[in-house]
C-alpha cells in the first residue's frame, strides 16, 4: 500500500524528537518548572498521537511516513512510519507517559530536573523504536530507552536499587548484543536495514541463516518481554524502581519484546515452521508466572509476575500468525500497558500512604482509603479481561487466533488468567477489606494520583467499549 508523506506538518519527527529537545529547557529550568515542561511535552505528544490517528482514520493505513537521507552510504535513512503495527503501541506509549508525567512530582521528591531529563529520553527512545522504519533506528532507540531506564532505577529506586539496576542492565546488554548480531546478519544477506524491504526479500536468505537470525532475535525479545526462563530481572527491577519508573517499564518497555516478536514473524518466513514450539514456551511461561505470583508477599512483585503471564499470552497470539492472533496481541499489549500502569501507580500510592507493600501488613485499606482500593480492584478486573475493558478485547482475539492455529491446546493459558485473577481477589479480600490490626494511613496529598488514575481508567473503558476505533485501522493480513 502507498505511504502518504507527512509534508504539511512533520508529525512523526515532532513526536519522536520533542522529548529529546525538551532535555535542554528541563536542564536549565528550576525544579518546579522542569516538571511542568516534561508534563507539557508528554501532553503535546499525546495530542500529536491523537492527530495522527485522525489522519489515519481519514486516509486509511498506513497514513504517515517521514524519511530523511542520513547515512546513505550504508543504506540508512531517518525513516519513521505510522503503520498498522505501530499505531496502537504509539497510542499506548503516549497515554502511559502522560499518566506518569502527571504524578512525577508526587513520587519524585528530589532531583526532579535530572529525573525529567531521563524521563524524556525514555519517552523519545520508546516512540522512536515503535515508529522506526528500519532496523538500524530500531536498535539505536532500543539502546537509548534501555540505558535511560537503567538510570531511573539506579538513581531513584528503593533500598536495593543498585542491585536491581545492574541486574536489569546486564540482561539488557545481553538482549542488545543478540539483537545487534541478528540485525547485522540481516544486513549481510539482504543488504538493507529497511523493514518494508526486508519483509519482501528476507525469504531469499538461506534457511540456515534465517534460523540463526530467528534464534538470536527470539532470545533477545524473550529477555525483554520477558518470557521464562529469561524473566529473572523483572521482579527486582519493579520492586526497586520508583512508581513512575515501574509504570513505564511495565506499561511500555516490556512491549519492546512483544513488538520485536511481531517483526520477527513478519520478516522471517522460517519462523512459521517453529511457531507451535515457540507458542509452547510462551504458554508455559504464562502458567509459570501465574503460579509464582501466588507465592509473593510483596504487592509490587506480585504485580510484576502478572506481566510475565500477560506477555506470555500476548506472545502466543503473535505465534498464532493469523489475523485474530496478531490483532489481539497488539491490542493486548495496549490493554496490558494501561492496566499494569494503573496497578503500579496504585501500589506506589499505597506504599506512600501506608509505608509498606507487604500484603500481610496491609489491613483495612477499604475503610481508610476506599478510592485507592476500588481503583485497584478495577485494575485487577481490567488485567484479567473483564468485558467492557480493553483487556477483554485483547484476550478474546488472542484466544480465537490461538484456537484457530493450535486447537484446544491454544486455550490452556486461560488457566493462567484464572489463577492470577482468583489469587488477586483473595489478597484484596483478605488484606484490603480486613479490619483486624488495621493499617495506619498517612496523609494522601495531591490530586495528581486521582487525575492520572482516572486518565488510565478512561482509556481502558473507552477502548474496551469501542475497540473498532483502533481495530478498524489495524488491518492485519
Amino acid at each position: 500500500m502507498p505511504l502518504y508523506t507527512d509534508s504539511v506538518l512533520p508529525i512523526l519527527p515532532l513526536m519522536v524528537f520533542l522529548p529529546f529537545l525538551a532535555v535542554i529547557p528541563i536542564a536549565l529550568a528550576n525544579e518546579r518548572h522542569s516538571h511542568l515542561i516534561s508534563l507539557a511535552i508528554s501532553a503535546i505528544v499525546f495530542a500529536l498521537t491523537i492527530f495522527a490517528l485522525y489522519i489515519a482514520w481519514q486516509q486509511g493505513m498506513p497514513a504517515l511516513a517521514f524519511t530523511y537521507n542520513w547515512l546513505t552510504q550504508i543504506g540508512v535513512n531517518l525513516s519513521l512510519q505510522f503503520t498498522n503495527l505501530s499505531l496502537i503501541l504509539v497510542l499506548m506509549t503516549s497515554i502511559v507517559f502522560l499518566a506518569a508525567a502527571i504524578v512525577n512530582a508526587y513520587f519524585i521528591p528530589k532531583d526532579r530536573k535530572l529525573y525529567g531529563v531521563i524521563f524524556m529520553l525514555v519517552e523519545g527512545g520508546t516512540l522512536g523504536l515503535f515508529l522506526s522504519g528500519n532496523l538500524f533506528l530500531f536498535y539505536v532507540f532500543w539502546e537509548i530507552a534501555e540505558f535511560a531506564m537503567f538510570f531511573i532505577i539506579y538513581a531513584y529506586g528503593g533500598y536495593d536499587r543498585r542491585y536491581a539496576a545492574i541486574k536489569f542492565i546486564l540482561y539488557s546488554i545481553a538482549a542488545s548484543l543478540l539483537l545487534l548480531i541478528g540485525i547485522m546478519l540481516f544486513y549481510a544477506y539482504a543488504h538493507t536495514f529497511d523493514i518494508s524491504a526486508l519483509a519482501q526479500s528476507a525469504g531469499t536468505i538461506p534457511a540456515a541463516i534465517q534460523a540463526t537470525i530467528m534464534v538470536l532475535l527470539l532470545a533477545a525479545f524473550m529477555i525483554k518481554a520477558p518470557i521464562f526462563p529469561f524473566h529473572n530481572w523483572l521482579p527486582d527491577a519493579h520492586t526497586e524502581a520508583p512508581t513512575t519508573g515501574s509504570m513505564i517499564l511495565a506499561g511500555v518497555l516490556l512491549k519492546f519484546g512483544g513488538y520485536g516478536l511481531l517483526l520477527m514473524f513478519l520478516l522471517l518466513p522460517i519462523a512459521a515452521n517453529y511457531a507451535p514450539y515457540i507458542a509452547a514456551i510462551f504458554g508455559f511461561s504464562a502458567i509459570y508466572g501465574a503460579l509464582v505470583a501466588m507465592r509473593q508477599t510483596h504487592l509490587k512483585r506480585m504485580i510484576a509476575y502478572t506481566s510475565i503471564v500477560d506477555m506470555g499470552i500476548i506472545a502466543i497470539g503473535i505465534a498464532a500468525i493469523n489475523h485474530f492472533g496478531t490483532s489481539g496481541a497488539v491490542y493486548g499489549m495496549l490493554a496490558h500497558g494501561l492496566a499494569i500502569s494503573l496497578l503500579f501507580l496504585l501500589a506506589g500510592t499505597i506504599d506512600k500512604v501506608y509505608g509498606t507493600l507487604m500484603v500481610d501488613k496491609l489491613k483495612g485499606l477499604a475503610e481508610t482509603t476506599p478510592k485507592i482500593v476500588y481503583l485497584f480492584i478495577f485494575g485487577i478486573l481490567a488485567a484479567v479481561g473483564l468485558p467492557l475493558t480493553s483487556g477483554f478485547i485483547g484476550d478474546l482475539l488472542i484466544f480465537i487466533g490461538s484456537f484457530s492455529t493450535f486447537g484446544v491446546a491454544g486455550l490452556i493459558p486461560i488457566a493462567a488468567i484464572l489463577i492470577v485473577g482468583a489469587y488477586f481477589f483473595w489478597v484484596v479480600e483478605k488484606s484490603f477489606f480486613g479490619i483486624k490490626n488495621k493499617s495506619d494511613a498517612y496523609s494522601l496529598s495531591g490530586r495528581s494520583v486521582v487525575v492520572s488514575s482516572s486518565f488510565l481508567v478512561l482509556f481502558t473503558v473507552l477502548l474496551g467499549i469501542v475497540p473498532l476505533i483502533l481495530l478498524s485501522l489495524s488491518t492485519f493480513s
